[in-house]
Order: structure tokens, then sequence, then C-alpha cells
């Protein structure tokens, strides 16, 4: 496998030390809210790096999975959007250093999508397994390259900012690998000493860099099938919601009134903004009843996921709180067959959502 914008960051046009990298105004101006944090899928960040480097097409050249990807596809659908392994990455301060941060944390985050997809294609276990070990062998292959010529690298200060997010990032696409499919890997998950010590040549740091995010276990449940989660009574769970309750509300507020979103037969407005920012949900939490279509509904969740850590087809299912128009327990697997860009009064619920 090909990880062609990691290698470009130090032997090709993205080199952090060359000439037109540090490119204050440029980056300033093309740095677009998709670039940064793209909300539906992760190719939205890959579209506008596109977009803003069309005259480096060696940027975006086939990586080798393309052949996997035209293979059919199984029931299991899923976009990873967030990091599945916990990272510590320095904060950018100037507009040439967002550009590096967030390429660099997106790409990895692309990467493990794009693997994520092939595996879970209409394939074979030997196709598998040589899908993660070559992801395993190109990773490995990198860090070795630049413990190697790491002495040769052009010192800048951006150089000493890019080349450490680089670093991170190409660990945590290793370690996301091989967390999610152990089943394929060749030889045991690697370690700091291997990796630092042995590879980059460097002292061993002291951090982590096994420990996994709740968008981790969502993903891994999908490859385990887990189906039969059973909600016990003294089990912490949440959604996790980031943002501003009373914008919440007034969301749902208006999604109720104008596309039906509850039964208020059974379920209130209020009853939903309490699971869904409830810090620790238990038996007894209030049943949500639905009103509205579940084409409708899978797409609100997918357009209302960035304002929640732990809130997606998946967690719904856990949580065993909410039902269909017709009374029956939402699952995962409902959801996303009934995934659909256009469902009924998409401007509408568009319209509503800009305000959460």
């Amino acid at each position: 496998m090909e990880l062609t914008i990691f290698k470009s960051i130090i032997y090709g046009d993205l080199k952090p030390w060359a000439s037109d990298a540090v490119n204050e105004k440029f980056y300033r101006q093309n740095l677009s809210p998709k670039f940064i944090q793209p909300k539906q899928t992760i190719n939205e960040y890959y579209k506008a790096l596109k977009e803003m480097h069309k005259n480096k097409p060696n940027l975006f050249k086939e990586d080798g999975l393309e052949i996997y990807l035209l293979q059919p596809d199984t029931d299991i659908s899923h976009d990873i959007l967030h990091p599945l392994v916990e990272i510590q990455l320095a904060e950018p301060t100037t507009a040439t250093q967002r550009f590096y941060h967030y390429l660099l944390l997106n790409e990895a985050t692309r990467l493990s999508d794009r693997v994520f997809k092939c595996v879970n294609k209409d394939i074979g276990e030997i196709q598998k397994k040589e899908i993660v070990q070559n992801v395993v062998k190109s990773c490995k292959d990198l860090l070795l390259r630049i413990g190697t010529d790491q002495d040769s690298f052009t010192q800048t200060d951006l150089t000493a900012y890019v080349i450490p997010q680089l670093i991170t990032n190409v660990i945590r696409f290793l370690k996301e690998t091989e967390k999610l499919y152990p089943q394929f890997l060749s030889e045991l998950p690697s370690n700091k000493n291997e990796l630092y010590g042995e590879l980059l040549q460097q002292p061993i740091p002291d951090i982590e860099i096994d420990k996994t995010t709740p968008e981790f276990q969502t993903v891994n449940n999908i490859l385990l099938g887990v189906d039969d989660y059973k909600f016990e009574k003294d089990t912490r769970f949440s959604f996790g919601f980031t943002g501003d309750i009373i914008k919440l509300k007034s969301t749902l507020s208006a999604l109720n009134i104008n596309v039906e979103l509850l039964n208020e037969d059974k379920t209130t407005v209020e009853q939903l903004v309490s699971v869904l920012t409830s810090k620790d949900l238990k038996i007894g939490a209030p049943q949500i009843h639905l009103n509205c279509e579940t084409t409708q509904f899978s797409y609100i969740v997918s357009k209302m996921e960035q304002h929640f850590s732990n809130f997606n087809p998946t967690t719904i299912e856990q949580s065993n709180l909410f039902y269909s128009k017709k009374g029956t327990d939402l699952k995962r697997n409902n959801l996303y067959k009934n995934k659909n860009n256009y469902p009924k009064e998409q401007g509408t619920i568009d319209d509503i959502l800009r305000q959460l």
C-alpha cells in the first residue's frame, strides 16, 4: 500500500522545508471547513485537498487499494470520521501549521476508513490478510526511513512541528489497523520499543499508543457483529453531547413541528433532550418513540453525529431506547439500510439543523 501523502511530507511536494511550503497567505485563504472538519465522510477533506493543490497531481496517485474497492459490497457499512486511537498533537499556531496538522490528522482517518471499507468487501480471507499486512509493512517501512534519514532533513521551525505530527499519525494508523484486525496480522502487534527505539531511533516517549476512543468500540462492534447488546442496570452509558443544550432543544422542537420527529402521545421533546444529554443513562430512562420515517431519522443522526462523541446507529441500538414509527426497536442495521442522502423534506431538515 502506498502512503502517498505521508511519504510526500519527507520526499515529495509537501516537504515542510521546501521553499513553497511556508505560504501563510495561501493556506489562510484555502483552509476550508471541510478540509479541517469533514462532516459526512472523510473524503470531503480529500476533495478539499485536491482543490487546494490541483497543481500537485503526484499527491493523488493510486495507493493499491482500488482493486479491492471495486469488489461487491457486504452488509457492513460505516464511515470512519474520527480517530480510533487516542493521540496527542501539538496545537497549530500559524496557517501553515494548521494545514499540516489537519492534513495529517485527516489523512490517517481517511486511510483507516479506506482499509475498513476494503476489508469489508466481499473478498476472501487471503485478500484481507494481504491488505492488513501490507498496511503494517508500509507503516513500519516509512517509520524506518524517517529514522534513517531524519538527520538529513533541513531543520526549520516548520520541520520541527510537522515531523512529530507525521510520526504520530503514521503510528496511529498502524495501531488502528492492528487493533481492528488482529486475526490478520503475521506477527505480534507493534510496541513503543520497536517503533520508537528500533525504527525511528529515538528515545522511547512516555505516552500510550494503544488507548482507543469511543469510535473504535463502535467500529469494532460492527466488525464483530455485536447485535445482541444488553443494556445492564449499572453500565455507564452516554451519547456524549458536546454542544449547547438550549440550541439542541430548539433544534429538536423545530424538527418535531416540521417533520413530526416524535410520537407525542408517547415521547416529549424534553424527554429526548434528557436522553441525548444524559451523562449516565440507566434502565428506566425515557423511551423515544419516533413519528418520522426511518430514512429521515437516519439522515438526522448522520447530520447530528458531529455534536456528540458517541451518537451513531450502533449506540442508538445499544441504548435500547429508540423505537420506529411502527413501534419496533431501532437496530443499527435498519438505520444503515435506510441511510439516504435525500430523504423526504431534506431541505427543511438541513435548514433546521444549521441552528445546532
